[in-house]
C-alpha cells in the first residue's frame, strides 16, 4: 500500500506540474484570443472540433489503454500496433478532410472545407503518438509526458496568438491546436525509445483486442454523450450560440484539468498490476473519491454564484450570453470531477466490458436530456436540463462501478460523499447572503477576490474543525 501511495504521488506530482502549467497557459491564451476573436469565430471552429475526437477515436481503436493494461507485449507487438495505427490514421485523416464537404452542406458555409483539411493534420499526428504515449505511461514516465507536452503547447499557443493578431481569424485557433500535435509526436517518439522493427505480426492486435474493443466501444458511445449537444446547438441555434455555449462548457473543463486530469492518467498504469486485489483498489480509490468530493461540492457552488464576474473578467463583456448556461452547468461540476475516474478503475480491474455497457446507458440518458434541452429552445434551458441529467448519470455510473468493478454497493460512494456535501452548504449560504446584502464592487476582479475570501474562509474553518484539512495535507505530503 505504501509503495502504491508513493508511486501515485510521484506520478501525480509530475502530471500536476505539466497540467497546472498547461491550464494557466490555456487560460491566458483563451483570455487573449477571446478579446480578439468573436463568439462566432469560436463557434465556427467548434462545429468542426466536435467531430475531431470522433475521428481520432476511430483511428486509435482503443489500443492506448490496452497497451498499458497488457503486461505481455514485446517490441515486435508494439511495432506492429504502431504500423496498424499509422495506416488507419492515414485513411481516417483523409476521410476527415473529405468530411468537411459534408459539414459545409449541413451548416451552409464553405469555410468548413479548408478547416477540416487543416485539422486532419492534427488527427494524423495525434494517432501516431498513441503507441509512444502508451509506452511512456506504462513505464510511468510522467515527467517526459507532461513537461514535453507543456512546452509544445506553449509553442503552439505563441504561434496561435501571433496569428490572431496578424488577422488570421479562426485559422489562428487551428494553428494553436495543430502545431502541438506535430511536435508532441516527434518528442514522444524520441523519448519513448520506441523501436520500429521490420515486418508485421497479425497476432499483435489480437493480444489487445478484447480490452481495446470494449474500450473503443465505450469511447464511441461516450463521444456522442459528450458532443451531441454541440452538434445540435451549432445546427439549430447557430455558430454564435455555439461559441457562447462552448465557452461556458470550456469553463467546466478547468476543474477537471486542475485535479482529475492529474490523477486519472496515473491510476490505471499503477493499479493495473494489482487488478485482482479489489480490497487494495477500494482503499486507494476511497481516498481519491474523498479528495474529489471535498473539492467538487464547494467548487460547484462557488462557480455558479460567481458566473457573471468570472466570465466578464476572463473573457470580456461580449460573452454575456455564456453566463446563464455556465451558472447551471457549474452546479454539476462535482459529477464531472468524480465521474471522470470511473474509466480508470474499470480499466485497472480489466472490466472494460462493463465500462462499455455503462457508457451505452449513460449516452442514452444524456442524449435524452440534450433532446429535451434543444426542444426548449435556447442554450440556457439546455444547460439547466443537462446539469440535472449529469446528476442522474452520476448515480447510475457509480452503481455500475461499485457493483461490477469494486464488488460492493453504491453506499460505498455515498458514505464518502455525505460529509463533503454538508461542508459545502455553509460557505455557499455565506456567499449567497453577501451577494444579496453586502457591498459589491464595480470591478469584476475585486468582486472575485472578496467572494473568494468569504467563501474560502468559511470553508477553511469548517475543514479545520472537521479534521479534513489534515487529510488534504496527508494526501499531498511527500512520502519519506
Amino acid at each position: 500500500m505504501q509503495e502504491i501511495k508513493k508511486q501515485l504521488k510521484t506520478g501525480v506530482l509530475f502530471t500536476a506540474i505539466g497540467q497546472y502549467a498547461g491550464v494557466v497557459s490555456n487560460l491566458i491564451v483563451s483570455m487573449v484570443l477571446s478579446r480578439i476573436l468573436s463568439p462566432s469565430d469560436y463557434g465556427t471552429l467548434n462545429i468542426v472540433l466536435v467531430f475531431l475526437p470522433f475521428f481520432q477515436m476511430i483511428s486509435e481503436l482503443g489500443v492506448g489503454p490496452a497497451i498499458i493494461q497488457n503486461q505481455d507485449l514485446d517490441d515486435h507487438d508494439l511495432s506492429s500496433l504502431f504500423k496498424l495505427l499509422t495506416l488507419v490514421a492515414l485513411f481516417v485523416s483523409i476521410a476527415f478532410g473529405i468530411f468537411g464537404f459534408g459539414l459545409s452542406w449541413f451548416y451552409g458555409h464553405s469555410i468548413y472545407i479548408p478547416i477540416a483539411w487543416l485539422l486532419s493534420i492534427n488527427i494524423f499526428f495525434s494517432i501516431m503518438s498513441v503507441v509512444p504515449v502508451a509506452i511512456l505511461t506504462k513505464a510511468q514516465q510522467f515527467k517526459f509526458l507532461n513537461l514535453g507536452g507543456l512546452m509544445n503547447y506553449i509553442i503552439g499557443s505563441i504561434l496561435g496568438i501571433t496569428s490572431a493578431f496578424a488577422g488570421f481569424g479562426v485559422y489562428a485557433l487551428i494553428i494553436g491546436s495543430s502545431v502541438p500535435a506535430v511536435l508532441n509526436f516527434v518528442f514522444y517518439y524520441k523519448t519513448s525509445h520506441f523501436k520500429l522493427l521490420p515486418g508485421y505480426n497479425k497476432k499483435s492486435f489480437s493480444k489487445v483486442s478484447h480490452f481495446s474493443t470494449n474500450q473503443f466501444g465505450f469511447g464511441l458511445v461516450n463521444y456522442f454523450s459528450r458532443n451531441l449537444d454541440n452538434i445540435l446547438v451549432g445546427r439549430f441555434f447557430g455558430p454564435a450560440a455555439l461559441g457562447s455555449y462552448g465557452k461556458s462548457y470550456q469553463m467546466l473543463t478547468y476543474p477537471n484539468s486542475i485535479l482529475v486530469n492529474v490523477i486519472t492518467p496515473v491510476i490505471q498504469p499503477i493499479l493495473a498490476r494489482h487488478q485482482n486485489d479489489v480490497a487494495l483498489i477500494k482503499r486507494v480509490y476511497s481516498k481519491i473519491l474523498k479528495l474529489l468530493f471535498l473539492v467538487g461540492f464547494p467548487l460547484s457552488i462557488f462557480l455558479s454564484l460567481n458566473a457573471a464576474p468570472l466570465i466578464h473578467f476572463l473573457f470580456g463583456g461580449q460573452w454575456d450570453s455564456a453566463i446563464h448556461p455556465f451558472q447551471f452547468l457549474s452546479l454539476a461540476v462535482w459529477t464531472q470531477l468524480v465521474g471522470s475516474t470511473i474509466g480508470s478503475i474499470f480499466q485497472a480491474r480489466d472490466k472494460t466490458r462493463y465500462l462499455f455497457i455503462t457508457g451505452v446507458a449513460s449516452t442514452l440518458l444524456i442524449i435524452f436530456g440534450i433532446s429535451i434541452g434543444i426542444f426548449l429552445g435556447n442554450i440556457t434551458n439546455l444547460a439547466m436540463v443537462l446539469s440535472f441529467v449529469f446528476v442522474l448519470n452520476f448515480f447510475y455510473t457509480f452503481w455500475m462501478l461499485t457493483k461490477y468493478a469494486l464488488d460492493t454497493s453504491l453506499v460505498f460512494v455515498l458514505k464518502i460523499a455525505v460529509r463533503p456535501f454538508l461542508l459545502s452548504i455553509l460557505p455557499g449560504a455565506a456567499l449567497f447572503f453577501w451577494l444579496h446584502f453586502g457591498f459589491i464592487p464595480s470591478s469584476d476582479f475585486f468582486q472575485l477576490v472578496i467572494n473568494t475570501i468569504i467563501f474560502g474562509l468559511v470553508f477553511l474553518v469548517e475543514i479545520i474543525l472537521s479534521g479534513d484539512l489534515k487529510f488534504l495535507f496527508s494526501f499531498i505530503r511527500k512520502e519519506k
